[in-house]
This record gives structure tokens, C-alpha cells and sequence, in this order.
């Protein structure tokens, strides 16, 4: 029988997961909104030159999408740590198998995100110099995220496609834990699957596959309301042993 300062503790575990998660909602909320404001005020970007001309601006909007964007990363490893330490409980093994794959989504998306305010703005210094020109423009097409064809944007996918794995490893295991987990739980395991057909698409450049790491921000966006409410609430249910 667990003593009643030990069930304290795990509900102040969980609302602390809860309020990871809120975060995590608030900031991905925002990268919706900046989003949508950005593709309207951009245009269309079906060339290189149309993606470079945007990014040239280098405005208060380029630098908070990308701070943002990094925010999200960082609370995305937070919260996948804290889902890690909820889970393991009930499914230890899976759990870690799950953990292993964050810390190199996290390191590959902070580098995606922060070289677009520290590395692009250099590199579109250069290219204003006539010697510089050519190697920064060649430079340019691998690292601006916003080109599709760039190495950076593909590295931004698979980051997604990584985090895909503990996504549907933690999304099922939160599902079989309890009633109020099983719609999070849910989409979370569907955000994960959306992120893996999104890299798959741009691998085999097939455009509408390609469309799945968008649908899946969606998806994990709709996954963290349900998980907040119920980690915030401490609906802790009864969980089931998943191994």
C-alpha cells in the first residue's frame, strides 16, 4: 500500500508534467499562428529565389518563428522526458527505447532552428560581397530551412521522423494506461506515424506524402490540449501493466 506522502509526490510529478505540457501547447500554438502569418505574407516559394528573397528580410517575424521554434524543441525534450519518467511504471522497457531517440531529435532540430538566426544572417552578409558571392549562395541553398530542397530542411524532417518513434511508443503506452490518456495517447501515436510518412515523402519527393510532418504539428498540437487537461486535473486512472 503506498503511503499517502508518496501519492502526494506522484501527483505533483504529474502536474509538473502538466504544466511541461501547457508550455509546450502555448509555444506550439504561437508557431501555428506565425505559420499561417508568414505563408500569407511571403507568397509563394516555389524557387529558391522566391525563398531567399523572403528570408533577405531577416524581420521581427523571421527571428521570432525560429526562438519559438527552438522553445518548442526544448520543451518538446522536456516533455518526452517527463512522459519517459510517467511511463516507465508500467512499461519500463519500452519507456527507454522510447527516451533514446529525443536527445538526437533535440540536437538536430536546435541546430536547424538556431543556424537560421546565427548562420543564414552571416551567410547573407557574404553574399553581398562580390568575391563571396557564389560560395555563400551555394551555401545558402543547403542552409535555409524555408527552401524545401535544402539539406536543413530535410535534416528538420527527419528530426520530426525521430521524434515519430517515441511519439507512437509513448502515445500507446499512455493509451492502454488509462481512459483519460486514451485520446491523447491517441494522437500523439498518430503525430508520430504523420512525421514518418512526411520524411519518407520528402526522400521519395512525393509532395503529398511530404505534407505529413505538417499534419503531424497539427496532430501533436491537438494531442497536448486532452494531455494537458488530464495531467493537470491528476487523472492519474488505474494504469495497466503494458509489458
Amino acid at each position: 500500500m503506498e503511503r499517502p506522502w508518496m501519492v502526494l509526490g506522484e501527483l505533483m510529478k504529474t502536474k509538473l508534467l502538466g504544466a511541461i505540457s501547457l508550455v509546450s501547447l502555448a509555444l506550439t500554438a504561437l508557431w501555428l499562428v506565425l505559420l499561417v502569418a508568414g505563408t500569407i505574407s511571403s507568397g509563394p516559394m516555389e524557387t529558391f529565389g522566391q525563398a531567399l528573397a523572403n528570408v533577405n528580410k531577416l524581420d521581427w517575424m523571421f527571428y521570432l518563428t525560429y526562438i519559438n521554434a527552438a522553445l518548442i524543441t526544448v520543451s518538446a525534450t522536456m516533455l518526452f522526458a517527463g512522459l519517459y519518467l510517467y511511463c516507465k511504471r508500467t512499461a519500463p522497457q519500452w519507456s527507454m527505447m522510447g527516451l533514446v531517440f529525443v536527445p538526437i531529435y533535440s540536437a538536430l532540430n536546435l541546430f536547424v532552428y538556431l543556424s537560421q538566426i546565427t548562420v543564414v544572417p552571416s551567410l547573407l552578409s557574404f553574399q553581398r560581397t562580390a568575391e563571396y558571392e557564389a560560395v555563400s549562395t551555394l551555401l545558402l541553398r543547403l542552409m535555409v530551412q524555408q527552401w524545401p530542397g535544402s539539406a536543413v530542411s530535410t535534416f528538420n524532417n527527419l528530426a520530426y521522423a525521430i521524434l515519430g518513434v517515441p511519439s507512437i511508443i509513448f502515445g500507446t503506452i499512455l493509451f492502454k494506461r488509462s481512459k483519460s490518456m486514451r485520446l491523447p495517447g491517441v494522437l500523439l501515436a498518430l503525430n508520430g506515424v504523420a512525421c514518418i510518412v512526411g520524411f519518407v515523402g520528402v526522400v521519395l519527393e512525393n509532395n503529398l506524402m511530404g505534407l505529413g510532418s505538417a499534419a503531424g504539428g497539427a496532430l501533436y498540437l491537438l494531442a497536448l490540449i486532452p494531455l494537458s487537461v488530464s495531467l493537470l486535473r491528476g487523472e492519474e486512472g488505474h494504469p495497466s501493466q503494458v509489458e
